[in-house]
């Protein structure tokens, strides 16, 4: 932070190819924007069909999105983690190509 290097965040415990949607995250992910007071940015992955119905990779950065120093750290926690994912899910919706269907253990595609 000091060198105004960025800290880069990947909050998923797992790699799930060519997923479409947004897989829950924790809180503590959004621990150093807070504490250092330095923005958040997003990334998210959308995956496209072209013309020819092959798949194309299409990446969002959005943000800034800044700690607000009228809540505490773990409100500005919960504040910037809602206010990322809930980007996050909406960029996902972009996603109209699905190369795997995930299906939950125990759960059948009928």
């Amino acid at each position: 932070i000091r060198k105004h290097h960025p800290i880069i965040v990947y909050p998923e415990a797992k790699i799930w190819p060519c997923y479409t949607g947004i897989r829950p995250f924790k809180t503590t992910s959004f621990k150093y924007p807070v504490k250092y007071n330095v923005p958040c940015y997003s990334m998210t992955t959308t995956y496209q069909k072209t013309k020819r119905g092959k798949c194309k990779i299409v990446i969002y950065l959005d943000g800034p999105f800044y700690p607000d120093s009228n809540l505490t750290q773990k409100e500005n926690e919960i504040m910037l983690h809602d206010k990322i994912y809930n980007q996050m899910t909406e960029r996902a919706k972009n996603s109209n190509y699905e190369n795997y269907t995930y299906i939950k253990k125990g759960e059948t595609n009928d």
